[in-house]
């Protein structure tokens, strides 16, 4: 099936080969730099329109400012008409930031909208997914495994649907019959981890177990309990049909792996037993011909 691909040069990567790729069925979307500016902006501004046919998304590299992000968004929407927006949440403002402002406010453009979050895990960042999850933003985690920056597909992908572990104080999804909410990992007690559902205000007598670690605390069991009867599941950060991987070809990992490898590679991005994830790949400058197909191949 056909991925998308980040592009931070147009002139690399040419008209002509999009349009091929396109046309064959590797390449849906290309996430083309636009924002903030800079020479490589101002170069793909330049390019824009010898690209038509092709489904051009604005790839927007978000700041500490988010209304003006927001307003430039605005401007590029009007003047080149992209078919989405790609969002690369990064840097340590965001770890800590509310995205109200940045998610809202591009999301009243009425295009897709995608984010892109990179840590060694999700569970490793307290990005805020609540705010992703009430605008329905899929998520595409950064699995940049050959240069050590990012997890493997399968475990970055698992980790945004099913945390591992657990920090006190953060928030995390949890299922309740076929309903799904949101709830905050508060205290241990005993070895149960209590846990603040927020669709019951003020009640923090719901817990499930853990086990002390390095760094947080391992979930032993998932199961949601309140006096001693089962409530809910505890999950992950994101919803699942919204989670992605984005894989890393340069510094040399396009030719890392065989193409057999890569298309193994993007097939281990999903869950155990259910549905592969959608894949894009950084960058399509880096990427030959023959590594796309070949990883559109284990793509759903």
């Amino acid at each position: 099936m056909a991925i998308a691909v980040f592009c931070q040069q147009l002139s690399s990567f040419g008209a002509d080969r999009a349009r091929a790729l396109v046309a064959a069925g590797t390449i849906k979307a290309i996430y083309v730099l636009m924002y903030p500016h800079q020479q490589a902006v101002q170069a793909n501004q330049e390019e824009y329109g010898k690209f038509a046919g092709v489904p051009l998304w604005a790839w927007i590299n978000a700041s500490p400012d988010q209304a003006a992000d927001v307003e430039a968004v605005k401007e590029i929407d009007a003047r080149f008409k992209p078919r989405g927006y790609q969002l690369d949440i990064e840097g340590e403002w965001t770890k800590t930031a509310n995205l109200r402002t940045l998610i809202s406010g591009v999301k009243s453009l009425g295009k897709p909208v995608r984010a892109s979050l990179a840590a060694a895990t999700a569970s490793h960042v307290n990005y805020d997914y609540r705010t992703l999850d009430a605008h329905a933003v899929p998520i595409d985690w950064q699995c940049y495994f050959d240069s050590g920056e990012g997890p493997y597909p399968d475990v970055g992908v698992t980790e945004l649907f099913r945390s591992s572990f657990v920090i006190g104080g953060w928030d995390y999804r949890c299922k309740l019959g076929t309903r799904y909410g949101w709830g905050k990992a508060t205290n241990v007690e005993g070895g149960n981890m209590i846990y603040d559902m927020y669709r019951r205000s003020g009640e923090r007598d719901a817990y499930f177990s853990v086990t002390p670690r390095e760094w947080g605390f391992g979930v032993t069991d998932r199961v949601v309990l309140r006096e001693g009867v089962e409530v809910g599941q505890l999950m992950g950060r994101a919803r699942y049909r919204c989670i992605g991987a984005t894989l890393d070809t340069t510094r040399g990992a396009n030719d890392k792996h065989s193409l057999d490898e890569w298309t193994a590679i993007a097939s281990s991005a999903r869950a155990p037993g259910l549905p592969r994830r959608p894949i894009s790949v950084y960058m399509a400058e880096n990427s030959t011909d023959d590594v796309l197909r070949a990883i559109a191949a284990g793509a759903p």
